[in-house]
């Protein structure tokens, strides 16, 4: 048995953990997480920094301190710096302080053991270590909430006070928090939020071209050349967008419309491997919506999933979608109602999330773009028609 050709021929480049080499439409943020570090490469030692990186799901928090992180240990081996950087997960490790230094001290000493010290004995043992080294760490505390949440100010506070028991030594501890909710640092103490509140980089939500750049790059990475049209590009960002800008969300509909693809052997990846990939994620299609629509609406409803069902395209015109109406009604014996009707039924499918209406300028004025979001055509067409023929 052979298998059949895949249309991926990298699909680790889609791995939410994956790290691109460059970050699309963050350059300036990354830009000033290395100017606020540059310390580190230039006077080692001499100084400490605290930053914050706050914004939504999907907004390039964790890919922008990691790349920072790799960066900053690259430049460092080349100028022959000693620089780490450590990535911790505080809700992964249920905002326990203590999880998060074991974690920073194996990451120094592999074979330490798991217990039999304190906190105050771990944060103890981490400095002593890089002295041992003679490192600068950066520790970077990604989804810090959970660490308040569990530690209150005490965890945060002993991390960036723990210097000034070093007052002759050199510096060795900067930190990096991040949080999808700035109002949890308003939780900190006034002397833990002195510390921290100096330097925030805020990440703003993503808009629909910067996240059909992001979907295309990483696609030239991870598909065979021509396996992703462009239409699907901006079909995909197009749903991210709306999903509040996240990037996450749309690199994972491109996995998992690709996936589809394979599965139905096809050579690219088409706009119903998107429906259905995003319906795995966010399912759409509330039933009980579907069943308060008049006959009119549902037969508008099956003329969409139809007219999608034999189309690559991602979207359609209002003038396709009443041409498909008026077969529908034809192949179920009903008289079409008018243009004007027709127009107001089409209107009101916007309260399903299934479906999208949007306007858009031509040349010859404005038209609306009718596409089907997050449900397949072909799962629509089926339900629609099972609660027809049941009145």
């Amino acid at each position: 048995m052979s298998w059949p050709q895949s249309v991926f021929i990298d699909e680790g480049v889609l791995d939410l953990n994956y790290v691109p080499p460059s970050l699309l439409h963050r350059e300036g943020e990354l830009r000033l997480l290395t100017g606020l570090f540059r310390f580190i490469l230039t006077t080692p030692y001499e100084m400490s920094q605290r930053a914050i990186i706050v914004g939504g799901v999907g907004t390039g928090k964790t890919a922008l301190a990691q790349r920072f992180g790799l960066n900053l240990m690259a430049e460092a081996r080349r100028r022959r710096v000693r620089a780490r950087y450590i990535h911790v997960n505080c809700r992964e490790l249920r905002g326990s302080l203590f999880r998060v230094l074991l974690r920073a001290v194996k990451a120094l000493k592999p074979g330490f053991p798991d217990r039999g010290f304190s906190v105050d004995e771990l944060l103890e043992t981490l400095m002593r270590l890089l002295d041992e080294v003679d490192e600068h760490l950066v520790l970077c505390l990604d989804e810090v909430d959970a660490l308040i949440d569990a530690e209150g100010s005490n965890g945060l506070y002993n991390l960036t006070r723990v210097q000034e028991e070093r007052m002759e030594g050199p510096r060795r501890l900067s930190l990096i928090c991040i949080s999808k909710d700035p109002e949890a640092f308003r939780r900190l103490d006034r002397s833990t939020l002195s510390t921290l509140q100096r330097n925030v980089i805020r990440m703003s939500e993503y808009d629909q071209p910067q996240l059909a750049d992001i979907v295309r790059s990483r696609a030239e990475l991870a598909f065979r050349a021509d396996a992703i049209p462009p239409e699907v590009v901006d079909f995909i960002s197009e749903l991210a967008a709306a999903e509040g800008g996240d990037a996450r969300y749309a690199i994972d509909i491109l996995w998992r419309a690709g996936k589809y693809a394979d599965i139905g052997y096809s050579r690219e990846v088409q706009p119903e491997h998107v429906r259905r990939a995003a319906a795995t994620i966010f399912p759409a299609l509330r039933e009980e919506a579907v069943r308060q629509l008049s006959r009119h609406e549902l037969l508008v409803l099956l003329a969409v999933a139809r007219l999608f069902m034999h189309s690559r395209e991602a979207h359609a015109s209002t003038g396709d979608v009443e041409r498909s109406y008026r077969v529908v009604c034809e192949e179920r014996g009903e008289e079409p109602r008018g243009h004007t009707q027709f127009w107001k039924y089409l209107n009101q499918l916007k309260g399903l999330d299934a479906v999208s209406i949007r306007l858009q300028a031509t040349p010859r004025g404005r038209t609306q773009l009718i596409s089907l979001a997050t449900v397949p055509a072909e799962e629509l067409e089926r339900e629609v028609t099972r609660l027809l023929e049941r009145g």
